[in-house]
């Protein structure tokens, strides 16, 4: 065995602390790295959500494909600036930023194709054929009517909200589509209980009453008394 100067054991001491820190160098540099992959893997993920929902309004009809130039653009950026070695926080953070800004702006174009397409499509239901079903039939018909306009009015659009209202809209249309319309005296009567200022009970006569009674129009109007 050959033995070792102190100078020679000194050196090697020396070199064995190199190596460590270049570890430890290394090691730091692998988690910051992981740490920014993770984030832009997520804002890429609420991207994706956004463009999978605008495919699924395209395909209603409800909006066009979504725009996605901007992407391309983030992304070659990104992959210039990597070339050399592992990005820096700063190419990391503006990728990151860059893809939430597009997601923001989708987030924006499909609340709002969704929210004129969905209120369209509620407008074209016969609603007022409501009162024309039987009293279960009108309970279900009136809470899927409340459903839809939920849907319509969500914040937060999700491919769940799209087939809830889709699904939901099929049934009610379907079971208003054979029933006939109300007749017409009792459209006039909800016109002008619908009016300002609204009608007293003085104006409103007892056939009026039993008409609305008739078709459970009375579970939806209230009486409030004005003055002393």
């Amino acid at each position: 065995m050959t033995n070792l100067s102190v100078y020679d054991k000194a050196v090697q001491l020396q070199n064995r602390a190199r190596q460590i820190a270049a570890g430890a160098v290394g090691e730091k540099e692998a988690a910051r790295v992981l740490s920014r992959t993770k984030e832009l893997r997520g804002a890429l993920a609420e991207l994706r959500n956004q463009v999978e929902l605008g495919r699924t309004l395209a395909d209603l009809g409800a909006a066009d494909e979504p725009d996605l130039t901007g992407v391309d653009t983030a992304r070659t950026a990104f992959e210039r600036k990597a070339r050399n070695g592992l990005p820096s926080d700063t190419v990391f953070n503006t990728a990151r930023r860059k893809v939430q800004e597009i997601t923001v702006r989708l987030k924006s174009e499909n609340s709002e194709a969704w929210s004129s397409w969905a209120a369209a499509q509620i407008a074209e239901l016969p609603l007022a054929r409501i009162p024309m079903l039987s009293a279960g039939e009108r309970e279900a018909a009136r809470g899927r009517e409340k459903e839809l306009r939920q849907a319509a009015a969500t914040k937060s659009l999700s491919k769940a909200d799209i087939t809830l209202f889709t699904g939901t809209y099929t049934i009610l249309a379907e079971s208003l589509h054979d029933k006939s319309d109300p007749p017409n005296e009792l459209l006039t009567l909800l016109e002008r209980l619908e009016k300002r200022p609204s009608p007293t009970l003085r104006d409103i006569t007892d056939d009026d009453i039993a008409l609305l009674r008739q078709f459970e129009m009375d579970l939806h109007i209230t009486l409030q008394r004005t003055g002393a």
